[in-house]
């Protein structure tokens, strides 16, 4: 489906209806008041990052725990990421039919926190192909278009050391409501990990923006949850649509027959 028969959806498919999920006390709230507490309290869960690095043991141990009570198959489609990544991993498989997806999404996470865990994360599940989305929390909690670049090309090096044959697909950072004001800065860290990508055949960038923006350039409405940050259930069909179009036609040929 092309992005203007998605835009199309959205105006027309009464079943697809935002599904909202909010606190009873926030849905009294001012919807700008809602945004600034999201706003705050992401940014210090940022702070508290940079003093716990192993804030997510727990996640890392969960994630363990499914890959050895399971068969988690090797050559798979790893899918690594921020909250974004594991609020989509209930219907991740469907989304990337016929692909073999290991999701594996920690909210909160940033790229040094995928570095920082890379062994337990990437290295051991022997992926064909990584699907990764990180960035958001690192600019919402401060640090610049550069230094998301540098982790970035940490994690690449990374990959390439554990096997040069690895394909890596990153979902540009997406825009949002409540951190609208980093708009120039997510853009140029887009910018530059898509420049990136360009020059490396291992890479392919993924611009969501295009599917989540409106045609006058802001965050289209009716695709977020009250936080104004996470997107609801429309959000996650372009999200979904953005990132298949990409990534299903490249890795199906290599599904076992």
């Amino acid at each position: 489906m092309t992005l203007a028969n998605y835009r199309k959806l959205i105006r027309t498919n009464q079943s697809n209806e935002p599904e909202v999920v909010s606190a009873s006390y926030l849905s009294r709230l001012p919807r700008i008041v809602v945004y600034a507490i999201c706003a705050l309290a992401f940014g210090l869960g940022s702070a508290v990052a940079q003093e716990e690095p192993h804030r997510f043991q727990k996640d890392i141990d969960a994630f363990e725990a499914d890959r050895l009570e399971n068969d988690i198959p090797e050559g798979a489609v790893l899918c690594v990421g921020s909250s974004s990544m594991r609020m989509w991993g209930k219907r991740m498989e469907r989304d990337l039919a016929p692909l073999t997806v290991i999701p594996r999404g920690f909210g909160g996470s940033k790229f040094s926190d995928v570095l920082h865990f890379f062994d337990e994360l990437v290295a051991r599940y022997k992926p064909r192909a990584i699907l990764i989305y990180e960035g958001d929390n690192d600019l919402g909690g401060g640090m610049t278009p550069k230094e998301v670049l540098n982790d970035f090309m940490e994690f690449r090096k990374k990959v390439e050391e554990l096997n040069p044959e690895i394909r890596i697909y990153v979902i540009g950072v997406k825009p949002s409501i409540v951190r609208w004001n980093l708009k120039d800065q997510f853009a140029e860290a887009n910018r530059m990990m898509k420049e990136v990508c360009e020059a490396d055949e291992q890479l392919v960038f993924i611009d969501v923006a295009e599917f989540l923006l409106d045609d006058s350039g802001e965050p289209r409405e009716g695709i977020f949850l009250d936080d104004g940050l996470h997107l609801n259930n429309v959000g996650y069909h372009l999200w979904a649509a953005a990132v298949g179009l990409k990534i299903v036609p490249a890795e199906s040929k290599f599904e076992a027959k």
